[in-house]
């Protein structure tokens, strides 16, 4: 399995207790021979509106929160 470096989790093995087990296998429909450019990570400035985030979940005990992030590198959308 080729994997992209420094995008994430390198591997997704399933644990001893699986019940299947999935292995990737060349089926012929991809026909790019030459190596991928390598993926570049992209910074773009966020102008947000506040950096303060309001929770009202009874389970937590604040009610509001910093977070300074927009996604990251592996693709999450928080």
């Amino acid at each position: 399995m080729e994997t992209a470096k420094g995008r994430g989790a390198r591997s997704n093995a399933s644990g001893r207790y699986e019940p299947e087990q999935h292995q990737s296998f060349d089926d012929g429909w991809t026909q790019d021979d030459a190596e991928a450019a390598p993926l570049r990570t992209t910074l773009t400035p966020e102008h947000a509106r506040t950096i303060i985030a309001r929770n009202d979940s009874p389970d937590i005990g604040f009610d509001r929160s910093i977070n300074p992030y927009k996604g990251c590198e592996h693709g999450c959308v928080y």
